[in-house]
């Protein structure tokens, strides 16, 4: 790789990017098998999609964190951490990971943009590692989860908002930068760098990567349910 090819900085997806899998589901299915999430909780929180159509297309699936209501923060950031070392040590996309860790090498600055629990991504960040990580953060309130989230949750338009702050922070170029995606939803930031690489993309993404020239990393993509 070339000095002059190397980008600034690489804005870098997590589920179905640098992970084969939907952290957040695997988390769920932890929470459920372990008896910390009740039956009864985990089925108010799938009536909540079922409650706001609107918002679920309009934000995506990862909006909803009602199935955090009646769990300690402590026991959250616990379960997530050791699900994501677990997750580091056998789900990482193998060819994803290994062209993260070249550009890191060859001194691009690694950013993680993920809709993400913020418990999960910062684990992941740190075994990549990665310069900066920005996933979702529950709000806590008098020591208990509010269900909702205290900042931009970096999904679809949201993550190209957050990369232009960050590369105005960090006084970067957004020609001079890569983003990482694997979703229909990461077309915002993709598009907005001034390269991208699509990792076993669904078809709209796939067929988007082939008009915009954009390397592809090929494999079965993922979906969140």
């Amino acid at each position: 790789m070339n000095g002059a090819d190397i980008p600034k900085m690489c804005f870098v997806d997590l589920d179905g990017t640098l992970l084969s899998v939907s952290s957040e589901k695997l988390f769920l299915k932890r929470l459920l098998k372990k008896r910390i999430l009740s039956p009864y909780r985990f089925l108010r929180f799938l009536l909540s999609y079922a409650l706001h159509p609107l918002k679920t297309l309009r934000e995506g699936k990862g909006w909803n964190r009602t199935y955090l209501l009646d769990i300690s923060p402590e026991t959250a950031e616990t379960e997530a951490g050791k699900l994501a070392e677990e997750l580091v040590r056998n789900r990482l996309q193998s060819r994803t990971a290994a062209f993260i860790r070249e550009l890191s090498e060859a001194g691009s600055k690694i950013v993680i943009l993920s809709a993400s629990l913020e418990y999960i991504a910062a684990v992941v960040g740190e075994e990549l590692p990665a310069d900066l990580v920005f996933a979702s953060v529950p709000e806590i309130i008098n020591g208990r989860f509010s269900g909702n989230l205290t900042e931009l949750r970096p999904w679809g338009r949201n993550k190209a908002i957050l990369m232009k702050q960050i590369c105005a922070k960090e006084g970067i170029n957004r020609a001079d930068c890569i983003a990482v995606g694997d979703s229909w939803a990461d077309r915002f930031i993709m598009k907005q760098c001034g390269s991208a690489v699509a990792v076993c993309p669904g078809g709209r993404l796939r067929k988007l990567a082939e008009a915009e020239g954009w390397e592809t990393i090929k494999g079965s993509h993922v979906r969140w349910a």
